[in-house]
């Protein structure tokens, strides 16, 4: 709890609460008046909430009528309980507040921040998730936008205290050490949050102080959440998405100004383009669900060509280069041929490859993985995200294979065998060793081929991978894995290729898919001697060929494995081809569009 002197505004006579009111109410706050603060996507619409009916993701509907028993809703669930108490399901009323003006929306989170600030406040909490870093940081802005607005539009003086009075606890618990983690995303939303509410508030000197303190928290973010060539640490192109753009609205609003910051940041914007497949949706790496990123709903970035791929060429400049590069992130892209203009662009050859481990967050067990659209097709897909839940008990013994989370689903989805890599004795790669950083080697073209390479150490063997593309043709995967300690393992490539495709194969047919709508063939080839398992769909016993596209959601793909038993080296090579000439002029480019 807050000593006394730290209470900067429960003692504060009702004149100066007024006085104050009216400062905040002719401060001029352009991302509090137009609540880019608020940016839920949720599907609820306004009314739903305001009906006191709030549906989160796949959650459950929850009923937020007053009075409300904070403790106990959503206590069985870490994810919806942070989203709960980080005010998240306010989001849309002031959504639909600032766009027709009507107060009631306004008045309906009133109410609910009051009675969220009576509970806790000047109270204690057995519910860890309430003080949690990423809810008190993303509420601590949800409650300077409120305290704004509020100022702006006749808030009660007793409303305004009560407000207050959270203020006064959200600072205290800022200053602990413990709030701010600068090796995860949760930091930023700690340093936005603090400095937000610090700004909201600065013409009281320990709240200016708390804003100074935020600003130097986001500098160290931003130098340790993205990498000199921009890419974000965490391995997922959704929260690459995510805090570079956050960032950014920091940026547009005058809350970070130094340069090198901003410089990096443009960078991490070149970067978010390449993350954009041809149907218009970010590449699925890591802990990333289906994002549409050209449906308009994305502010633009600091990069010319991510706009131009963003709008469908109507902003910003096209993309001369169709292979990109990031040595310290450890990604490495295919676009052939770039899209430029803005009649209806052809379908590109697509390929993003990752070969890095900078750390546990957000990593699944997919160490050189890769995902290869081509023919207007997803053609190898992977698991996808699926959502968090419940967490695995701290004594599980699932958390020695880098496993957080109790739903069996989700675990596979992070497994080695649900993305486009190599196992060794059928285990996942190990998350928990030391993060070795970057291993991604020479990349580059040669004539019409782009060739993609990376390397990855395991503890005990090692795995290097080379990719060669060539564009509406084929894909050419090699993968020399060999033990460094002298045991011999069972070694197993996987595969996993979109469930669009129907599959032709047979033993005498080989390893063989078509098209949608029959226009094409694709084969898989490999060296005599391997052993092939597959393909396998939609298996539940193992779980074997699925992905998940949105949260909550999964849907059938075909699993292969390759197999090389009891060997100290093999070197896999697997052929993926084509079987018609194509026209990538004429191929379908609308995204896909998931139910």
């Amino acid at each position: 709890m807050q000593s006394v002197s730290e209470l900067l505004f429960q003692q504060l006579a009702d004149a100066d609460i007024e006085a104050l009111s009216q400062w905040i109410a002719s401060s001029h706050r352009p991302d509090l008046s137009d609540a880019v603060w608020f940016d839920s996507l949720a599907s609820d619409s306004q009314s739903d909430v305001v009906m006191n009916s709030w549906k989160a993701g796949d959650y459950d509907r929850l009923d937020l009528s007053l009075p409300l028993a904070w403790d106990s809703l959503c206590a069985d669930d870490r994810s919806w309980g942070s989203q709960l108490h980080g005010w998240k399901f306010m989001d849309r009323p002031i959504q639909e507040f600032i766009r027709t003006g009507d107060k009631a929306y306004l008045q309906w989170c009133l109410d609910r921040a009051v009675s969220w600030s009576e509970r806790y406040s000047d109270q204690e909490t057995g519910n860890a998730i309430v003080w949690y870093n990423m809810a008190l940081g993303q509420r601590a802005l949800r409650l300077a936008g409120l305290i704004y607005l509020g100022a702006k539009n006749g808030i009660a003086l007793a409303e305004l205290r009560s407000l207050l009075s959270a203020v006064d606890r959200h600072r205290h618990e800022f200053s602990l050490e413990s709030s701010f983690n600068p090796r995860t995303n949760h930091g930023y939303f700690v340093a936005i949050g603090q400095t937000v509410l610090g700004t909201t508030l600065e013409a009281v000197p320990e709240m200016s102080g708390l804003a100074e303190e935020g600003r130097e928290r986001l500098a160290v973010m931003i130098r340790t959440q993205f990498l000199p060539d921009g890419g974000h640490s965490e391995h997922s192109p959704e929260y690459h998405r995510m805090l570079m753009q956050s960032f950014q609205i920091a940026v547009d609003n005058g809350l970070i100004e130094d340069s090198d910051l901003t410089s990096r940041l443009r960078k991490a914007a070149d970067l978010l383009g390449w993350m954009i497949q041809p149907n218009g949706s970010l590449v699925p790496l890591g802990d990333t669900p289906y994002v549409n990123m050209i449906d308009g709903s994305h502010p633009l970035t600091l990069s010319p060509e991510t706009n131009f791929l963003m709008s469908g060429g109507s902003f910003g400049q096209a993309c001369k280069a169709e292979l990109g590069v990031f040595q310290e992130s450890g990604y490495a892209f295919v676009r052939s041929p770039q899209p430029q203009g803005e009649t209806k662009p052809p379908t590109s050859s697509y390929l993003a490859f990752t070969a890095a481990f900078h750390g546990r967050a957000h990593k699944h067990a997919d160490d050189l993985n890769f995902v290869w659209y081509d023919r207007g097709q997803e053609i190898l897909v992977e698991g996808g995200r699926y959502g968090y839940g419940a967490q695995l008990p701290v004594d599980s013994p699932l958390r020695s294979d880098g496993f957080y989370y109790a739903d069996p689903f989700r675990r596979f989805v992070e497994s080695t065998m649900a993305h486009n890599t190599v196992t060794a004795n059928g285990r996942n790669h190990d998350r928990r060793r030391a993060p070795a950083g970057s291993g991604l080697g020479v990349c580059e073209q040669v004539g019409d081929v782009f060739i993609l390479q990376g390397r990855m150490e395991h503890g005990g063997w090692i795995h290097r991978r080379k990719i060669e593309l060539k564009p509406g043709i084929g894909l050419t995967v090699t993968d020399d894995v060999q033990s460094t300690d002298a045991m011999k393992r069972d070694y197993q490539v996987w595969f996993n290729i979109s469930g669009e495709l129907d599959s032709n194969s047979s033993p005498s047919a080989g390893l063989s898919w078509s098209s949608p709508g029959g226009e094409w063939n694709l084969t898989l080839e490999t060296e005599p001697g391997v052993l092939v398992n597959g393909p396998i769909r939609e298996s539940d016993s193992p779980l074997r060929g699925w992905r998940s596209v949105e949260d909550g959601t999964r849907e059938g793909v075909w699993s292969v494995c390759l197999e090389a038993p009891k060997t100290r080296h093999y070197v896999f090579t697997s052929r993926f081809t084509f079987d018609s000439a194509y026209d990538s002029r004429r191929a379908d480019n609308n995204p896909r569009k998931y139910v």
